[in-house]
């Protein structure tokens, strides 16, 4: 462990990101993907292969567009520790560029593919997404990311930003700030992590089946539901 090892503390959180993505698409998918993990439909291999590819499509960005960071996730091991030790590295004077910057702002927690603080302490946050294009499950995404990053740095949030691949192969992508595109969302998102939360403090859910268990991703919790026979 590097430098800061000593002052790393344990934080816990109600709400991720992905989580409220769930809630947007389904509040019993949220519930169930917090209580009962254990009733997941497993990855398909063509699912699988699609993560890799995003993930390979994120190092190549990382490490052709914002060489030189620090990875958190790499470092500081343990979830509870990333929110603690990305603001150790926020700390320190000059550039920062860190892979995987971790906030946690009112029990909700996000995770930035790239937080770029800037020598006169502006932050610029960039999202990076396998798709070429933006729908509904990334939109939610960045919408609550915006959020608590805004919460976070207030003013000095420069920028916020997608990247989406513009190319077949993956090795070209486009850069755009979103920052005024997603701002008139706070207060409705803000009100939807409100909600989510009271969701997952109560029991499960009643939600008969319909076309959101397959849209915008299939629920990893049909079989589940199937099973139980809620159906429409």
């Amino acid at each position: 462990m590097p430098d800061g090892k000593s002052i790393l503390m344990y934080n816990s959180w109600a709400l991720s990101k992905s989580a409220f993505v769930k809630g947007e698409q389904c509040v019993k998918y949220l519930y169930l993907d917090k209580y009962k993990k254990q009733e997941k439909t497993p990855f398909s291999k063509e699912t699988l292969e699609l993560f890799d590819k995003g993930h390979s499509f994120e190092d190549m960005v990382r490490d052709n567009g914002f060489p030189g960071g620090v990875n958190v996730k790499d470092v500081a091991g343990n979830f509870g520790f990333f929110n603690s030790y990305t603001q150790y590295l926020l700390q320190q004077p000059g550039r920062q560029v860190v892979y995987e910057a971790t906030i946690i702002e009112d029990d909700v927690l996000i995770m930035c593919d790239i937080l770029v603080k800037n020598d006169n302490g502006q932050v610029d946050i960039f999202e990076i997404k396998l798709n070429s294009s933006l729908n509904e499950a990334i939109q939610n995404d960045l919408s609550v990311q915006y959020l608590i990053a805004k919460k976070r740095f207030g003013d000095q949030l420069s920028t916020f930003n997608v990247i989406l691949r513009s190319d077949d192969e993956g090795q070209a992508w486009t850069v755009s700030n979103l920052k005024n595109e997603l701002e008139p969302n706070s207060i409705e998102t803000d009100k939807k992590i409100n909600l989510f939360k009271n969701v997952l403090a109560d029991g499960e859910p009643e939600i008969a089946m319909g076309d959101h268990c397959n849209k915008p991703y299939t629920c990893m919790f049909i079989d589940y539901c199937q099973k139980r026979g809620i159906q429409n």
